[in-house]
């Protein structure tokens, strides 16, 4: 599954949602969804408080904006299924 890292309430997140893919780590993660050419960070995120709070290694941000299109969110959520039949998780 895909755990989201950080506040519930959308408001207090804002445009950034960072998150974890069960039993992959988010530098594989980045790196499958840049072969498919989605681009989001991977790492602490100059926020290594938090990931260290969440008990996690590291997650996987993407950023959404004014110009983020449905067929965007539409592409991370098949590039995220695509890592995870890749490392063969799902």
């Amino acid at each position: 599954g895909v755990t989201v890292i950080g506040p519930p309430d959308t408001v207090a997140r804002g445009g950034a949602i960072s998150f974890t893919v069960e039993d992959i780590h988010p530098h594989d993660v980045g790196q499958v969804l840049d072969d498919l050419g989605i681009a989001v960070r991977v790492g602490h995120h100059c926020a290594w408080p938090v990931v260290r709070r969440y008990g996690v290694p590291a997650t996987t941000r993407a950023t959404f904006y004014v110009h983020t299109g449905y067929d965007d969110i539409d592409a991370l959520a098949d590039g995220i299924r695509a890592a995870q039949k890749f490392f063969g998780t799902v």
